[in-house]
């Protein structure tokens, strides 16, 4: 009976984890050749603060990304060449 853990940080839809879910399921069960009856996910939700990346809570580093992100221009915005 294969059992997958996945750990995400908050923040995604109902809709979203259990799309997952299915698409590993299915993932584990091609590949392991085994019945998706037997297949167990689960999925732990943990809040940004309580994880790190490179040593600063990711709350910090998302948000920096985001900022960065949204002051980069789309291709609607860049000139043409």
């Amino acid at each position: 009976m294969p059992i997958i853990t996945v750990n995400l940080l908050e923040g995604r839809s109902q809709e979203m984890i259990e799309k997952m879910i299915t698409n590993v399921s299915e993932a584990a069960a091609s590949s392991l050749d085994a019945p998706i009856e037997s297949v167990r996910v689960m999925v732990n939700e943990m809040p940004a603060h309580t994880f790190g990346i490179g040593g600063r809570p990711s709350s910090v580093v998302m948000a920096e990304r985001r900022a960065a992100a949204s002051r980069e221009p789309t291709e609607a915005q860049e000139e043409p060449a």
